[in-house]
């Protein structure tokens, strides 16, 4: 017997929110019959496909790692802060033959693109790039992804997916290895999720369906490539599986600015009165509201003040900030420290004191927390950066009164899909699709922008 902790449940959720939308989306497929809504639905399947196997995957784990009792190793008594990471600005260059490109000779291959990108159970993907040819000389996708509560051990993971465009885009299967992979672990993640995953394998009509499209590229990235411009990274090309590379003509390159805004910038450490020793008279000190977050200590003469006035005093907690037992010789004042930096312009003292032994304890954790966070963190806590901010979807013009699952009607792959064209127009079919995929990432607590 194994018991269900919130976040199980959550993932839970999640699963069975996935297979609600790929349900949705294959009988839009299956009602599509204009090649881009069709191409849109198989992309949104791959994508929905491959959430369902990361979540499976990872309740799997966990309730693995319960049973032999391993739990998550700690760092002394304190956790890192976490952070947003912001994806924009990808850009992958193509290499056509000269005779492709420049002479403008060769066949007229066309593909459909879009990238995917993941760190941990986090899935989001870009817009798909229609018309890719060589008439191109890379693929630049305006999306800004947008993560957050990543761990400073994170590594995003970047695959590029990609389909060549035919005049006949006739239905086909997903590959067997999707429908293998959900069937396998199915088994070892919970009655009722089982149960409900079982189902899958059973029609084509739920999703093992649309244009296939093919995983050609993968890039990796972690902390070590965040960075306030635009970086080139390597991208390692796959081979298809008759063991050759891709036709597409990838350069084995991207660029990408990878951002991150870890938390100890914006959210406070700590807040709180603090007593400060007057560096002219030893025997005075001021009161102060004080708050730690952002590579400082900022202080008001109350807390009202934090909201309408600039602090009256900041004092730097760096990674270079030494936090200290006061020196009892010139600080008799109970429950007091020391806060020293050291920085090129030389060595500054301040001495601060708690009202009590408790408020001093936490104070020194959270400046103990302030630290860790930094070191960690490494060079993304350097400064403040600019986060891209997804663009709001607009309003949709398409306004339902009931389930989008109802108002689509469920048919087989191979049967006559005219009627359902006459009363879903194309309109109100790719209104639909961005619709479906609207509500999945509000759901999902999705940012990616969609221009």
């Amino acid at each position: 017997f194994l018991m269900f902790y919130p976040q199980d449940h959550d993932l839970q959720q999640k699963i069975d929110h996935e297979i609600k939308m790929r349900e949705g989306t294959a009988r839009l497929l299956v009602a599509s019959k204009h090649p881009a809504q069709v191409l849109e639905a198989a992309k949104n399947l791959l994508s929905t496909n491959t959430r369902i196997i990361a979540y499976m995957s990872e309740l799997q784990r966990r309730k693995t790692a319960e049973v032999l009792g391993n739990q998550a190793p700690l760092e002394g008594n304190q956790l890192p802060c976490k952070a947003k990471v912001s994806v924009s600005d990808i850009r992958i260059p193509l290499m056509w033959k000269d005779v492709d490109h420049f002479k403008n000779k060769g066949d007229n291959r066309r593909y459909a693109v879009f990238c995917m990108l993941k760190i941990g159970t986090d899935i989001y993907d870009t817009t798909m790039i229609s018309d890719v040819d060589r008439s191109m000389t890379d693929i630049t996708f305006e999306d800004v992804i947008l993560f957050d509560d990543v761990t400073h051990e994170f590594e995003m993971k970047l695959e590029v997916y990609c389909h060549k465009q035919h005049e006949d885009l006739s239905v086909a299967h997903t590959p067997k290895k999707i429908r293998k992979k959900i069937h396998d672990i199915s088994g070892s993640v919970g009655r009722n999720v089982g149960k409900r995953l079982s189902s899958l394998n059973d029609a084509d009509v739920v999703g093992n369906m649309g244009p296939k499209f093919d995983l050609v590229a993968k890039g990796s990235l972690c902390l070590a490539d965040v960075n306030n411009s635009v970086r080139t990274f390597d991208l390692q090309l796959e081979n298809n599986t008759d063991g050759q590379v891709h036709e597409l003509p990838l350069f084995g390159h991207y660029c990408c600015r990878l951002a991150a805004l870890p938390h100890c910038l914006t959210q406070p450490a700590m807040t709180g009165f603090l007593n400060l020793q007057e560096d002219d008279d030893l025997s005075k000190w001021k009161r102060y509201w004080c708050c730690l977050k952002n590579l400082q200590l900022a202080c008001w003469s109350s807390p009202d003040d934090t909201e309408i006035a600039q602090p009256l005093l900041m004092i730097p907690v760096t990674k270079n900030t030494q936090i200290c037992d006061a020196d009892p010789s010139t600080s008799k004042r109970p429950h007091s420290f020391l806060i020293r930096t050291v920085n090129i312009h030389g060595i500054f003292d301040h001495t601060l004191a708690a009202d009590t032994k408790q408020e001093l304890n936490q104070w020194w954790d959270g400046f103990q927390q302030h630290l860790l966070d930094q070191a960690l963190w490494k060079h993304a806590c350097d400064e403040q950066m600019d986060l891209k901010i997804p663009k709001k979807q607009k309003g949709s013009s398409f306004v339902r009164k009931s389930s989008i699952y109802e108002e689509t009607p469920l048919i087989e792959p191979d049967s006559n899909s005219d009627s359902i064209v006459r009363d879903l127009g194309n309109d109100q079919l790719t209104q639909m699709l961005h619709t479906l995929m609207g509500e999945a990432s509000q759901i999902r607590g999705g940012t990616s922008s969609q221009p």
